[in-house]
């Protein structure tokens, strides 16, 4: 008999997600998924600080996964340019991000 083995993705080995996923349980991450950011559900992620914190903490994370998936015109394609500051638009990524990584990690665990 032989035994496959199968790789973690390599988008959930990445700090940002290992964070995310340290955050939040398999029922937070499908409220996330389900509700948004926005609802509340996100609770290391609601305010503008612990947002901005997460985003300098993996900027590189967060940017390197919208251009890959948007490509070179990432930041109009997400929509947030009518954010008034530059902690909103901000907060608005983070959100985008961490709904985003929690629909691929219940998805691939339904």
């Amino acid at each position: 008999m032989t035994t496959t083995v199968f790789a973690p993705s390599p988008l959930m080995q990445l700090p940002a997600v290992k964070s995310i996923m340290s955050s939040y349980d398999m029922d937070t991450l499908r409220d996330i998924a389900e509700y948004g950011c926005s609802s509340g559900c996100a609770h290391d992620h609601i305010y503008y600080q612990q947002t901005f914190d997460f985003f300098m903490s993996f900027e590189d994370d967060i940017e390197d996964y919208f251009f890959n998936m948007l490509g070179d015109e990432w930041m109009s394609e997400l929509g947030f340019m009518d954010s008034t500051s530059v902690r909103e638009y901000v907060n608005k990524l983070v959100w985008a991000y961490v709904e985003s990584i929690a629909n691929q990690i219940v998805e691939g665990n339904n």
